[in-house]
C-alpha cells in the first residue's frame, strides 16, 4: 500500500477506492471475504486517502448481506464484485437491492476474452442484465478496454450503469468512444493499481480528445457524485466537479 500511495501522491491522486480480493480465489469463503475486508478497514484507519469498497461473494447470500452491514457500519462506501458469480445471476439481486437502499455503488468486474473466460466471470452483457433488473442501483462496470465497443454498446441503454477506464494499456480513441456512446457523466477514472501504473491510467484521459470539462468529470466529478453522502473514515464524501489539472481532477480512483 505504501508503494501504491507513493505513486498516487506523485500523480496528485487524492483519494483511492480500495478493495481486497481474498487472494483472487474464484469463490472465496465467508471467512476469506471477511479477512479481505478487514485488511481494507485497517488501511482506512491508517490512510486518509483510502475509501473502502466491501468485497462480497454472492454465493453466500446471508453472509454477504451481513458483511455489507458490518463493512458499511465501519465506514465503507461501495461494494466490489469479482468472478465468483455472474452479474446476471439472481444470486446478486439481494446485494443490488441493498446497495440501492444504501445509495452505494457496486463496482463489478467484466471482460470479453477471446480465450480463458472463467466459468462465472461476467461479461458486459451480464452487467447490463443486472442494471436492467435494478434501475435504482448505481453500478460501475470495471475495465473499459476489456469491454471494448461491443460491451459499451450493450450497457449504453442503462442510465444507472457507468464504466471505468481501467483494463489493459492506453488505446487510441477508446475513451472518446465511451464518452460518445455513454455521455461524459457515465465514464469514471480507474487504474487497476497496483497491476498498472497511474501514468498510463491518466494518459487514457489526458491524451483523449475531449473537452476539459469532460475530463474533469471522468477524473473526479463522476466518482464524487456516485459516492455523495457516503461517510468513510469519519469524513463525508461530497459530490461536485473538479478541475482538469492532475492535482485537482484526480480526486478519486478505482
Amino acid at each position: 500500500m505504501e508503494r501504491i500511495l507513493r505513486e498516487a501522491r506523485f500523480h496528485h491522486v487524492e483519494r483511492l477506492c480500495v478493495s481486497a480480493l481474498g487472494d483472487l480465489a474464484e469463490s472465496p469463503t465467508p471467512a476469506q471475504v471477511r479477512e479481505a475486508n478487514d485488511d481494507v478497514l485497517s488501511l482506512m484507519s491508517e490512510y486518509r486517502e483510502v475509501v473502502g469498497f466491501c468485497y462480497l461473494n454472492p454465493r453466500y447470500p446471508d453472509e454477504a448481506l451481513q458483511e455489507i452491514e458490518r463493512c458499511f457500519a465501519a465506514g465503507m462506501a461501495g461494494i466490489k464484485l469479482l468472478i465468483s458469480c455472474k452479474a446476471s445471476d439472481p444470486l446478486v439481486d439481494p446485494i443490488a437491492a441493498r446497495a440501492a437502499e444504501l445509495r452505494a455503488p457496486i463496482l463489478q468486474h467484466a471482460w470479453y476474452k477471446r480465450q480463458g473466460q472463467m466459468e462465472n466471470e461476467s461479461t458486459p452483457a451480464d452487467v447490463a442484465v443486472l442494471a436492467a433488473r435494478h434501475p435504482a442501483t448505481m453500478i460501475v462496470m470495471a475495465h473499459l478496454t476489456g469491454a471494448g465497443e461491443r460491451g459499451i454498446t450493450e450497457i449504453a441503454p442503462y442510465e444507472n450503469l457507468s464504466v471505468d477506464t481501467s483494463g489493459s494499456e492506453p488505446e487510441a480513441g477508446i475513451t472518446e468512444m465511451a464518452v460518445r456512446k455513454l455521455g461524459g457523466r457515465r465514464v469514471v477514472f480507474g487504474t487497476d493499481a497496483s497491476g498498472r501504473g497511474y501514468g498510463a491510467a491518466l494518459g487514457k484521459v489526458y491524451g483523449a480528445r475531449l473537452p476539459a470539462r469532460v475530463k474533469a468529470l471522468i477524473l473526479g466529478g463522476n466518482a464524487a457524485r456516485l459516492l455523495a453522502g457516503r461517510r468513510t473514515g469519519g469524513r463525508l464524501l461530497a459530490a461536485g466537479g473538479s478541475s482538469a489539472s492532475a492535482r485537482q481532477a484526480g480526486r478519486l480512483e478505482r
